[in-house]
């Protein structure tokens, strides 16, 4: 018996000691770098923003969906089925056009948005359905398949800059922007863990982007012990108090539920459209009557929130601090609610504690770096667009950790001075040029830097960001924003990504077939955007006249097709003010009766005064 427990106890320890033979070996084949931990480079971690990761549909066998090119089926923002959306919408669409009121128009509305964005719902504790995969990327850049790599690069076009940066010391951490963000924050914290184990470094970079910094911020909340294992952090335009939309939406004030508002020039403000197509848009919808499009509108807005949105603590987190408190009365105070409400109210406080807790990095010495972009309107799809600054999507004050600014297209006052709130340097000038911008309010005045019209959702085309990204990534030379006089405080934003690709495409003429005057123009055309390219102070309109003169160059070289006039539109801009004007927010079939009621009083009066 002795004799069988010993082997059992030998059995055992053998099993064991392999066990840590091969969990170390695993260890081992984890390591994606040479250096143990040892070399200049600290491993970084991009923390994307909002629908910046791969997430896939999954039928109900766990299988993905392909489309009919064979590829991947993305569940964001919406798996929109065509076919079932005309199925289910047509009837009702048509019946109401011809009956001119809402024959289950509206009721179809919110099925049409229940089927395409209830792929991203989740359940009553807040858990995103099993019908989505997210694609994750857990090893470095260097190491991802090209179509990863693809992925990456299209969301931050690093691999089109110079740096020295090893991409086996980059990683990117993929997540869903509709998922629970409490299990978002745990993924990255052991993500962090899984970083230092690959590379051998004790401590890591963060570059979070947008939505990305709504998790750093609760991580920093929720685990403050990793404070210790960070370098530094460089937000980029970060939404660390949320964005004024998603507090609109919450709290109910959408401005395109109102039709006054709607047909006096909500499409051709919204900046996704020209002015044209947006006037046209707002002529064809006068078909319906303004109370049934009214009722469809409302009946889709009410469900995305109520069945998608409430009930994702990723939404949540991307509702400012100062109406979340509204908003989580308002959807979050029954008690099938209350699991969801548990975790936002946690997520709150974190918000709450964001300027305290980077402050704690910036005196542990972690160097912490902020990018805003300032002076674009806010999309206005909430009553409050116009309220404050913003970057399109996000408004300054949550970018900035609270700058001052003056609104949109105004200036500070003439009689206003630097605050010093944060700063106390009084050799320091933090009023921007332009006198849109007070830093010195800001939490971090000597380290974050601001973009003056640079739209949110174009960040990743503009190269003296990802440049000045790359700068502070690859090494610590830059200590703040009077390191380096190519990237100073206060910027011009611009989009090069057009003109690289033109400089490229120019590389491939053969000059020799062009006559010696186009050759010579060409010449000077490339040389000037390789400049503007090679430059980092943004000149107001300078990459547009370079794109257009490099573009002429190319279409008369014939590499580049010349872009199709496009329809002219703008009389529309003429016509729907003018209805406006005449019958304010009626469909057409309200103006006809209208018009044949008056056509049939002045009949009638002529007659009247006839007999």
């Amino acid at each position: 018996m002795k004799k069988t427990f010993k082997k059992i106890i030998a059995f055992v320890l053998c099993v064991a000691m392999l066990m840590s033979v091969s969990v170390i070996g695993a260890s081992a084949e984890e390591r994606y770098t040479d250096c143990d931990g040892k070399c200049e480079y600290y491993p970084t971690i991009i923390v994307p923003g909002l629908g910046q990761s791969n997430t896939w549909v999954l039928d109900e066998n766990g299988e993905f969906v392909y489309d009919d090119a064979g590829n991947h089926v993305s569940s964001f923002p919406a798996y929109i089925q065509l076919e079932k959306v005309i199925a289910r919408a047509i009837v009702p669409a048509i019946l109401s056009l011809v009956f001119q009121r809402d024959i289950g128009l509206s009721d179809a509305a919110a099925d049409v948005i229940e089927m395409c964005f209830g792929i991203n719902t989740c359940d009553e504790n807040a858990q995103p359905a099993d019908n989505i995969y997210v694609e994750k990327y857990l090893r470095p850049v260097s190491a991802c398949t090209p179509e990863e790599q693809a992925t990456i690069f299209h969301h931050v076009p690093f691999d089109l800059y110079e740096t020295e940066q090893p991409f086996d010391h980059m990683y990117y951490f993929g997540y869903s922007s509709f998922g629970n963000h409490i299990d978002i924050v745990n993924e990255l914290y052991d993500y962090i863990q899984m970083v230092k184990e690959q590379t051998g470094h004790d401590k890591v970079n963060l570059v979070p982007l947008s939505q990305g910094a709504s998790i750093v911020s609760a991580m920093l909340d929720y685990n403050p012990e990793v404070m210790d294992e960070l370098h530094k952090i460089i937000f980029v335009v970060p939404a660390l108090d949320g964005s004024t939309i998603i507090g609109d939406v919450f709290n109910g004030r959408i401005s395109f539920l109102n039709p006054e508002y709607v047909y006096n020039g909500f499409l051709g403000e919204l900046g996704l459209l020209d002015k044209g197509t947006a006037a046209l848009i707002e002529t064809l919808l006068r078909i319906f009557p303004d109370e049934v499009l009214m009722k469809v509108l409302e009946s889709a807005v009410n469900t995305l929130v109520s069945e998608v949105m409430v009930k994702s603590t990723g939404m949540w987190a991307l509702c400012p601090s100062g109406d979340y408190p509204t908003a989580a009365e308002k959807h979050l105070s029954t008690p099938e609610t209350a699991n969801v409400r548990a975790q936002t109210d946690k997520y709150y406080q974190a918000q709450l504690h964001s300027d305290a807790n980077i402050q704690k990095l910036v005196d542990k010495g972690v160097q912490v770096f902020c990018f805003v972009e300032y002076d674009t309107p806010m999309i206005n799809v909430g009553e409050t667009w116009n309220s404050q600054n913003a970057d399109f999507i996000i408004q300054t004050d949550s970018t900035s950790m609270g700058a001052h600014f003056a609104n949109v297209g105004e200036t500070l006052p003439e009689d206003y001075v630097q605050q010093n709130v944060h700063c106390k340097n009084p050799a320091h000038n933090h009023i921007s040029p332009d006198r849109v911008v007070d830093a010195s309010v800001g939490l971090l005045p000597d380290t974050t830097f601001y973009f003056d019209n640079q739209r949110h959702d174009l960040t990743a085309r503009n190269d003296v960001i990802l440049k000045l990204a790359l700068n502070l990534i690859e090494c610590d030379d830059t200590k703040d924003v009077y390191s380096d006089p190519r990237f100073p405080q206060f910027n011009i934003g611009r989009g090069s990504e057009k003109l690289v690709e033109l400089v490229k495409l120019a590389d491939t003429i053969d000059t020799s077939a062009l006559s010696a005057e186009d050759a010579k123009e060409l010449a000077a055309a490339v040389a000037e955007a390789e400049r503007v390219i090679d430059s980092t102070i943004g000149v107001v309109g300078e990459v547009e006249a370079t794109e257009e003169r490099l573009s002429a160059c190319l279409i008369k070289a014939g590499v580049l097709e010349a872009p199709e006039e496009p329809v002219d539109l703008s009389i529309f801009t003429k016509i729907s003010p003018v209805i406006y004007k005449l019958f304010g927010t009626d469909g057409y079939s309200e103006i006809a009766i209208m018009l044949a009621s008056k056509v049939l009083k002045g009949v009638t009066d002529i007659i009247l005064k006839l007999i």
